[in-house]
């Protein structure tokens, strides 16, 4: 809240899931409420029943999407920098009408930064504070109907060109298919795949994930060097890229920091993944 204070924005929107049986639940609610001191109009929808992240997340974003040509999205676990807004709304506005860009990302997680530019395109995007359109939205399915049909198909390794690539994403969405994963963001990130979509990810990392540890739903690793990463200032005026593509270093570092895919084929890491790729097929 100390975060949106600092940008005061006019228009908010707030979600959340049921409380579960937590009687702290509704006090969480009213002290957010009830800290918002600036001029503001406010929306609401707190569920009655607890849905879990899949459903309660995913309907919040259709509601949302559904007032709203696009949005600035925040998790209750996300401390955004405050040049993180002024980033969001100046690339919502440069890219609106690029369909082929889909997510305006807050996080740099690899530390990749490009020579001159403010930003750099890449197929992979974090959701930890984020931007996007209704026209990028409309694309969701949490159900994610058309995965089935992908999955053995040649489509599939053409927009999985890097190694291991199109086996991670068959035993990620596999699962969240099956309804094994309780998430509503690896539906978004088939959904980017499956539209050929890119992400503008910023030269420096604007955001902080600070919900990691036992207590969190997914992200209970304390030691992930992803938590609690620090943030820096990325600021006007702005350095634009001459093309929209994906920088495919970025994409490789992404692959093998963050999800942790080997970077060789003939490593043993790499010939393990092989042989446990070919078992999942």
């Amino acid at each position: 809240m100390a975060a949106l204070k600092l940008a005061q924005p006019e228009v908010l929107l707030i979600a959340a899931d049921g409380p579960g049986g937590d009687e702290k639940c509704e006090q969480v609610r009213e002290r957010v409420v009830n800290s918002i001191d600036w001029p503001c109009q406010v929306e609401t929808r707190f569920l009655d029943e607890q849905q879990g992240c899949r459903r309660a997340v995913s309907s919040a974003l259709d509601w949302a999407f559904g007032l709203h040509e696009q949005l600035i999205i925040l998790e209750d676990d996300c401390v955004p920098h405050p040049s993180f807004f002024v980033f969001c709304a100046a690339m919502l506005d440069r890219f609106k009408d690029q369909p082929e860009v889909m997510q305006i990302c807050g996080c740099n997680l690899t530390g990749m930064r490009p020579a001159q530019e403010s930003y750099f395109s890449s197929r992979f995007g974090p959701i930890w504070g984020w931007a996007s359109w209704r026209r990028a939205w409309q694309e969701y399915d949490v159900e994610m109907k058309a995965w089935s049909a992908l999955r053995n198909s040649a489509q599939l390794d053409q927009l999985c060109p890097e190694p291991f690539e199109a086996g991670w994403r068959r035993e990620v969405l596999d699962a969240v298919y099956r309804g094994e994963v309780d998430t509503w963001d690896y539906q978004w990130a088939f959904a980017k795949l499956r539209c050929g979509g890119l992400n503008i990810v910023p030269a420096v990392n604007l955001v902080s994930n600070i919900g990691f540890g036992p207590d969190a739903t997914h992200t209970r690793n304390s030691a992930d060097p992803r938590a609690d990463m620090a943030t820096q200032e990325l600021s006007a005026p702005w350095h634009h890229a001459d093309r929209t593509m994906a920088w495919q270093s970025a994409d490789r570092a992404y692959l093998t920091q963050t999800v942790g895919l080997p970077e060789s084929v003939w490593s043993l890491k790499g010939m393990r993944r092989c042989l446990r790729t070919l078992f999942h097929r």
